[in-house]
Order: structure tokens, then sequence, then C-alpha cells
């Protein structure tokens, strides 16, 4: 088995030797902060905590049951996510559309939907054409 040798905190002062970025006494702290800059460049993520969402997002998984891109595999898995068909980029209305949304599972969130919604942000940073 590949062992690799612990390294040093990344933390500003710390010395201990860890197997990750941080020791354990500073990961949660690293992560708070990290939430908390986000949170406050990112507003609409408080969105997700609104009673609206939330029954909105139990009224989607609710309907469709079943991820709707397995489907289109032709396979059937339970969907836990609901997503926003198109990205609503901070516009309101877009994110609390039942119409925008659909039901998905966790792989097929974090995996392709992600990256479908990653390359078409990279080209429209490009332009027209992509250049």
């Amino acid at each position: 088995m590949p062992w690799k040798p612990k390294k040093p905190c990344a933390a500003v002062g710390c010395g201990h030797l860890t197997d990750g970025r941080f020791c354990d006494a500073h990961a949660q702290q690293h992560r708070q902060q990290h939430d908390h800059a986000r949170r406050a460049s990112q507003p609409w993520r408080a969105w997700y905590k609104t009673a609206a969402w939330l029954k909105l997002r139990a009224w989607r998984l609710s309907v469709e049951p079943l991820c709707r891109m397995c489907a289109a595999d032709g396979r059937v898995e339970a969907a836990t996510i609901c997503d926003h068909v198109v990205p609503h980029r901070g516009d309101r209305a877009l994110f609390f559309d039942g119409a925008n949304t659909q039901s998905l599972c966790k792989p097929c969130h974090d995996g392709r939907k992600q990256s479908e919604e990653r390359r078409a942000a990279a080209r429209s940073s490009r332009g027209v054409g992509g250049v």
C-alpha cells in the first residue's frame, strides 16, 4: 500500500502534521470561513433556506420522484436533489420558478449536470463561437 508522509497544517503558525490540508483543529474553522465568504459573495444562497424554496423542493421531488437524467438513460434512480434546469445566476424569479426545476440524483447533479454548466459558462465567457 502506498504511503505518503504527513505534511504540516496549512493554518498559519500551526505545526501539526496531517494527511489533509488542515489538521482537525483547523479544518472546521477553514470550512466556516469558506462558507461565510461564499455566502457574502453570493447572497442568493440564502434563498435555499427559505420556506418558499423548501416547499418548492418538496413539491418537485413528490411529483418527480425519479432522477430525470437517469430516466433519459433508461435507468431508475431515486431523486434527492431539486435542480434548476436553467441556472438562475441570482435571478429571484427564475430561482423560484417551479417550471425551471427538475429532480436529479446526487451523482447526476454533482457530476454530469455540474460539468455541463461549467462547460456552458466557459463557452459564454469566451464569447460567440468560442473566440
